[in-house]
């Protein structure tokens, strides 16, 4: 029977490695669930032969406090530097002090919480938070919870690690909607979820753990710089951050960080900096530390993704569907390496929700979004003083009557010939997501339309070379790279036709499969509710809005107009294969020969699917230059890589 366990014990060990560590899964849920059921039911039977390191006890009790205990090394904090020149200076220090220019470890700095984990024989013994870094809490029952964590090392070793526990911010994002009392970031999410009584709640969190250094007492290996610990570690079955790198000097520090200000945003996790270290421990050793920090090391603090400013105004935007969408107007601030004028407030139910006026301090936010948004005012005595906003009654543009829809928050404008909504449905079918056309921007659709040339999407297609020399700044060569890009955009596919339409619910991916399922546009106005609301992926509510649509006489009119254009309504990747049936791709950096979404098309075409993101299900990656983050995860699971000229024998051309 011990034999047994031994052996399932093992197995379930390395298949979590593989699963949570690797993020390469080596069995099925349901495999791995049957043979940890099994484990679970003869130590029920045998409680004798429970021990610590039975992935059984990684799902404890309900504690009644948390013990102090103290650090056997103490967790020292670290200096930050917060320009290049800063950092310079410490280099020229630490290398004047070990006599010769030192090699250098760059780590991202993840955001989340220190803990200290101790290991006897490779087994996992104790583990406790940073606390004042001489003494922290004992939690080790939660720390088993974390399956990143190693129960029982790949080899005996006597052990004390330091890592950072985080959550991952899709987990943070889902776990908010569940919860009641939202958490303001995912440190403090970690940090609530890492401190619960009750270690079933923690192990239902989905908290991770990066682990970035070792203090070796007893093992078969003892490196002699830091960058072989964090190999000698990983081979332990520790998870280690993939965005490490070792640099010859301060110029390949610099370099790392610079690249990773704005890429750390595509991220799953929170980063606010780098941490930099020698990379010789005999240097560290002389270098030796301050009262509170290891001279041997720097944390470079890239600029906050929190700020406050004022809020001067709210303007009010206007969508292709009528949405009017309220934007935060503010006194200009540095944020995550950029200057903020204007914010996301979201909807007039987030400004009620938050008390934001005019006047106010906010709290604004750029973490893994691009475009900043307002979370929270910042408490003044002053806040009271201002005027409660009170959301609009009339649309700002055309002055038609506001309205809202059941079941949603936004107000509308229902004004189909109101201006801003006009500008709006011209400027999303010029766009990259619906015709693609070139050289054609806000500014000049603008000027289009107050010249009364364009006002309609069609009318695009009756504009003449001499028309756009009527716009400022515009000469002959510009003129004609408009021209020829209007036009030759007739030639886009049925599907980009629809979407560009701007039809309520439907966007590229609803598009895609209409004009899978009806491959003329003739055929699919004609589709009755019923046939629309079958075809899977549309359903009820979109089924009625497409029929509406196509059943209003000025659309019939509009699609008539088009027809008499050029166009041809038929589906040009009807012919579809399934070449590249089951498999998964994702494209990143720049193709020669393609745009991505011209080769997301062809994957397409041929029975394939494009995902935005690399996980343990993309069967292959395409790189093309200048690739981001996407590359790099690719390799660390082990994806295989084409690039453009792999892809394109792939496919036969």
């Amino acid at each position: 029977m011990k034999n047994r366990i031994d052996f399932l014990k093992e197995e379930l060990n390395k298949y979590a490695y593989n699963y949570y560590v690797l993020d390469n899964p080596l069995i099925s849920d349901f495999e791995y669930d049957k043979l940890f059921s099994e484990l679970k039911e003869i130590e029920d039977a045998h409680p004798e032969l429970i021990t610590s390191d039975s992935p059984t006890q990684r799902v404890g009790g309900i504690s009644s406090s948390f013990a102090e205990v103290k650090h056997k090394y103490r967790l020292y904090s670290l200096d930050n530097t917060y320009n290049y020149d800063e950092l310079k200076k410490w280099y020229e220090r630490v290398s004047k002090e070990c006599g010769y220019n030192v090699d250098l470890v760059c780590e991202l700095k993840i955001d989340g919480l220190a803990i200290a984990l101790n290991y006897k024989d490779g087994i996992f013994i104790e583990g406790a938070t940073r606390g004042d870094g001489i003494a922290g809490e004992e939690i080790t029952q939660n720390l088993k919870t974390i399956k990143a964590i190693p129960l029982k090392l790949f080899q005996k070793a006597d052990i004390a690690v330091r890592g950072e526990i985080y959550m991952p911010i899709s987990s943070f994002e889902k776990l908010n909607k569940e919860t009641e009392k939202p958490f303001a970031n995912p440190r403090n999410a970690a940090a609530g979820s890492l401190r619960q009584l009750d270690s079933t709640v923690t192990a239902k969190r989905d908290l991770s753990m990066f682990t970035y250094t070792a203090i070796i007492e007893k093992a078969e290996c003892e490196p002699k710089t830091h960058w072989d610990s964090l190999q000698y570690i990983k081979k332990l079955g520790f998870k280690t951050n993939p965005n490490i790198r070792l640099v010859r000097d301060i110029d390949g520090a610099i370099e790392f960080c610079k690249e990773w200000e704005n890429k750390r945003f595509s991220l799953d996790y929170a980063t606010d900096g780098v941490v930099i270290k020698v990379n010789n421990f005999a240097c560290q050793r002389e270098l030796g530390f301050t009262s509170r920090a290891p001279k041997w090391a720097t944390a470079f603090k890239f600029p906050p993704e929190e700020i406050s400013t004022k809020l001067l105004n709210i303007e009010l935007g206007i969508g292709k569907t009528g949405a009017v969408t309220p934007v935060a107007i503010l006194e200009p601030v540095l944020l995550a390496g950029s200057t903020v004028a204007r914010a996301s407030l979201h909807n007039f139910d987030e400004i009620k929700r938050l008390d934001i006026r005019i006047g106010d301090r906010v709290l604004i936010k750029k973490a893994a979004e691009i475009i900043p948004k307002v979370i929270k005012i910042v408490e003044t005595p002053e806040h009271e003083q201002l005027p409660v906003y009170e959301p609009p009654a009339y649309c700002p543009e055309c002055g038609y009557k506001l309205e809202t829809r059941e079941g949603e928050v936004n107000l509308y404008c229902v004004n189909e010939k109101c201006p801003s909504v006009l500008k709006a449905k011209l400027e999303y079918w010029v766009s990259k997501e619906a015709m693609n056309i070139d050289f054609i921007g806000p500014s000049v659709i603008s000027q289009l339309f107050a010249l009364n040339l364009v006002k309609a999407p069609q009318d695009f297609y009756k504009l003449t070379e001499a028309d756009f020399l009527k716009l400022d700044l515009v000469k002959e060569k510009s003129a004609s790279n408009m021209y020829n890009s209007i036009q030759s955009s007739k030639s886009q596919p049925l599907s980009r036709f629809i979407t560009a339409l701007s039809i309520r619910h439907v966007g590229k991916e609803t598009a895609e499969i209409l004009t899978g399922a009806f491959p003329t546009l003739e055929t699919l106005m004609s589709a009755n509710k019923d046939a629309l609301a079958e075809t899977e992926g549309i359903g009820e509510k979109i089924a009625q809005s497409i029929y509406e649509f196509f059943h209003n006489e000025e659309n019939k009119k509009m699609l008539e107009e088009f027809k008499k254009l050029g166009f041809v309504f038929e589906n040009r990747n009807l012919k579809r294969t399934a070449e590249l049936a089951g498999n998964t791709f994702v494209l990143t950096g720049t193709l020669q020969t393609m745009t991505r979404d011209e080769a997301g098309d062809k994957i397409k075409a041929k029975g394939g699917k494009v995902s935005s993101s690399v996980s343990k299900k993309t069967s292959y990656v395409i790189a093309g230059e200048n690739p981001g983050s996407k590359l790099d995860k690719a390799k660390d699971l082990g994806v295989i890589i084409l690039n453009e000229q792999d892809f394109l024998k792939m496919i036969g051309e």
